[in-house]
């Protein structure tokens, strides 16, 4: 019996790193997933691996999450094929390595449109169908960073959306509580994770990721599927009792940072 028997969960971002992880995970628990991505050449070829190991547990669908349009589309064809959702994964977003003075006005716009704009009007309509198709009852789960609780060097336009992402995140929850509805919403905060936007954003200089791995204290880098495991509890029964909450998943990595050991 899995932990999200007989639920239908949406993930964006799903074509690769943590949201491909999230929706293999989500998989294995008993649930339904909706992938969703702007890649639908990425997608698909996720999809083929998902289904050998998912029978018609999953879906796809291309979704652009900064355009309200586009997500109107995809819950649209959710409620006429499967009434409605229980849980949603906010994971598709951007990073832009530039400081304020190197980032033009546009280049912010687009990482806020993105990462805190997109979050917003998925959050918006899932509550709304949540509330009119599912009693009110659901789980919402917004992927964060480390970098939305302590600024990040270099990812000015990154920390400032995922900082956002965290507040809405604790907002929404104050509420929908305030009405005494059971639609939780809670962040997620990874730190490093080796996926391929991480890769990206660092490069694949060895000694620069064994630098990363030594400052880490649990001693080694994330993976997607440590996330995903986070996830997994924010959207399952177990954590029933958790709104507006946060959980870190970075290896001791931001206690680091602030200067303390894990043996203070």
């Amino acid at each position: 019996m899995g932990k999200l028997d007989n639920k239908v969960i949406l993930v964006t971002g799903a074509a690769r790193g943590i949201g491909k992880g999230c929706v293999s995970k989500i998989l294995l628990e008993g649930a339904k997933v909706i992938a969703t991505d702007i890649n639908n050449e990425l997608l698909k070829e996720s999809e083929s691996e998902w289904s050998e190991n998912a029978n018609k547990s999953i879906r796809t669908n291309i979704l652009d999450i900064s355009s309200e349009e586009d997500w109107k589309r995809v819950m649209s064809d959710i409620e006429e094929k499967e009434g409605s959702i229980h849980g949603l994964v906010n994971n598709a977003g951007i990073v832009n390595l530039k400081t304020i003075e190197e980032m033009s006005l546009e280049e912010f716009r687009e990482t806020q449109r993105i990462n805190l704009t997109g979050t917003f009007i998925g959050t918006k309509l899932s509550v709304e169908m949540m509330r009119a198709k599912n009693g009110a009852k659901g789980s919402i789960v917004n992927i964060s960073s480390i970098s939305g609780q302590t600024g990040t060097l270099n990812c000015t336009a990154y920390s400032a959306s995922k900082g956002g992402v965290r507040m809405l995140t604790k907002a929404v929850a104050l509420e929908i509580g305030a009405k005494r509805e059971f639609i939780r919403i809670n962040s997620v905060h990874p730190g490093v994770i080796m996926t391929p936007m991480q890769i990206e954003r660092a490069g694949d200089d060895k000694e620069l990721w064994e630098d990363v791995r030594k400052s880490i204290p649990l001693g080694r880098l994330g993976k997607p599927e440590d996330v995903a495991s986070a996830v997994i509890y924010l959207l399952s029964d177990a954590s029933e009792f958790m709104t507006g909450a946060e959980l870190t998943v970075d290896g001791g990595m931001r206690v680091a940072l602030s200067g303390t050991t894990l043996n203070d």
